[in-house]
């Protein structure tokens, strides 16, 4: 086999294995080639796509149409940074594009990188410190609050021996708001049982759930299940699962009946993912749970913010559901996730079922 065919074969496989997506273009901006990547990105096949118009794969700005003409036909290239591109079929990717002329007749190579991963992760790791943070904060507050608390109670209960009868009652609101405030921070720090996993099937628990909302719903909220079968047993703890899984379908059950939602619907859904990155690891194959409703979503001031205790955008919330579901999360070495607009509100939920090695 000839040295410069053995090079080019061996230049046509480095540029399929490449994570970045290639799109090669010819001078009247016709597709001529997709390396795997872009396929994957674009969900089309090369021999689909082949010589047909970019068009096809993009809805080009004029701004963007203006540069790749104008980079063709002066063999100039370009890069843009954190750009918004649509596909014909209307999605749209936030990706990083750099343009690169390749001969002169005008050929040109698009090397797309998606951001939605690299956003995701560093979402992810500003949320991790920020939990740890107050979880810290959260901790070193419950410890000082406790023990003037236990003596109040104390004191109160001495004082009630004392008292007449008649004026037990003061004592006895003592008492019960200093447990109440007892109760509160307990559950501000958090649950302190260490997790016991063992095999489990997801969709038992699932199941239970909706048990639960179902009777708390009646007949105002729809729910729907959606599973895949093909999951096999996690290693989990299932009582803290079902505590998860308990919180956010509660938080969407009540969002949908304080708003009185018409048509109201909790989804509970059951996924595998590939190859699916957690924190610094990137797992073979990952479930994701995936808990949705139609209700008036989350307000954009406060999505950021969601995991922390005491932050809540219900009336009547505690704001302590969601900051407990991402520890009992982070202790199964998961993740948490949410996407929230008027009239959409997910909860994803992923935990690994398998690591690369």
């Amino acid at each position: 086999m000839p040295k410069l065919l053995q090079a080019q074969q061996a230049l046509a496989s480095l540029v399929n294995h490449l994570t970045t997506a290639i799109v090669l273009l010819n001078a009247r901006m016709e597709i001529v080639a997709l390396n795997l990547a872009a396929e994957n990105l674009f969900r089309v096949s090369q021999h689909q796509m082949q010589l047909e118009p970019i068009s096809n794969l993009l809805s080009l700005d004029p701004l963007l149409k203006q540069q790749l003409e104008h980079s063709s036909t002066h063999q100039q290239s370009f890069t843009s940074r954190d750009i918004q591109i649509q596909q014909a079929n209307g999605r749209r990717l936030s990706v990083d594009l750099s343009v690169t002329t390749v001969d002169e007749q005008g050929s040109l190579a698009l090397e797309i990188q998606p951001l939605e991963r690299v956003k995701r992760l560093t979402q992810e790791a500003r949320m991790t410190t920020q939990q740890q943070a107050s979880s810290n904060l959260v901790r070193n507050l419950a410890h000082e609050i406790k023990n003037p608390l236990g003596g109040i109670r104390g004191a109160a209960q001495l004082l009630q021996r004392e008292l007449n009868p008649s004026l037990h009652e003061f004592t006895d609101i003592i008492i019960s708001e200093a447990d109440r405030l007892r109760d509160l921070v307990d559950r501000l720090v958090g649950p302190q049982r260490q997790t016991q996993k063992q095999r489990c099937n997801i969709h038992q628990i699932l199941d239970k759930i909706d048990q639960l909302l179902r009777a708390e719903a009646g007949d105002q909220v729809r729910l729907i299940r959606d599973y895949d079968p093909s999951l096999p047993e996690l290693l989990i703890d299932a009582n803290q699962m079902t505590q998860v899984f308990l919180n956010v379908g509660r938080n969407a059950l009540q969002a949908l009946m304080e708003h009185q939602v018409s048509g109201g619907q909790i989804s509970l859904k059951t996924r595998a993912v590939r190859r699916f990155t957690i924190g610094h690891t990137c797992h073979r194959l990952a479930c994701c749970v995936s808990i949705s409703d139609n209700g008036p979503g989350i307000n954009a001031d406060l999505k950021e913010d969601i995991f922390f205790p005491l932050v809540t955008h219900r009336a009547q919330g505690t704001g302590l559901g969601l900051s407990i579901a991402q520890s009992l999360i982070q202790q199964h070495q998961g993740l948490i996730e949410c996407d929230s607009q008027n009239g959409q509100t997910c909860f994803n939920i992923y935990l690994p079922m398998e690591k690369l090695p």
